[in-house]
């Protein structure tokens, strides 16, 4: 399998967050202060990885700016609309802003090791975490359909 362009990935990745957010690329190329064209010729990957124009774009849908950037590095455009609503890129750039303001030169010090294992750990939480909240959600809808059953029927 060929692999993909980064400005296919970034014009999946476009595309995905706005139908996600349900809006028009006339409404996004509004909400950015640019020409419809303008706009529809950056959604379609036709020019070269602009951070000004993906910053704006997410603020314009309320999206995640760092999860585009991110989705265009791995390869994967989903990811930009799986991050849209909970900014998990965001966060975890904002933890990488905080850590460099507090260890600085030191950070060049620390072992790969160590490093791993505490993305491996944040990670496994995060899905330890997911895992509870889908079985929260599995135990509520059971529980509503459970209750519909015992429901006498509505009379008149």
């Amino acid at each position: 399998m060929q692999p993909q362009r980064d400005n296919d990935v970034l014009s999946q990745a476009l595309k995905l967050v706005r139908r996600h957010r349900g809006m028009t690329a006339a409404a996004v190329a509004r909400a950015m202060r640019m020409a419809l064209r303008t706009y529809q010729r950056f959604e379609a990957g036709g020019r070269s990885l602009n951070l000004d124009y993906i910053h704006r774009f997410a603020v314009a849908t309320r999206s995640d700016p760092q999860a585009i950037i991110m989705a265009v590095a791995i390869g994967s455009p989903d990811l930009a609309w799986r991050c849209a609503d909970n900014k998990l890129i965001t966060a975890l750039t904002i933890g990488g802003q905080r850590f460099n303001a507090l260890l600085g030169d030191d950070i060049a010090g620390l072992e790969a090791r160590p490093i791993i294992l505490a993305v491996c750990a944040m990670y496994d939480a995060l899905l330890a975490e997911s895992d509870r909240q889908q079985a929260a959600a599995r135990w509520l809808e059971n529980g509503v359909t459970d209750l519909a059953q015992v429901r006498p029927a509505p009379g008149r």
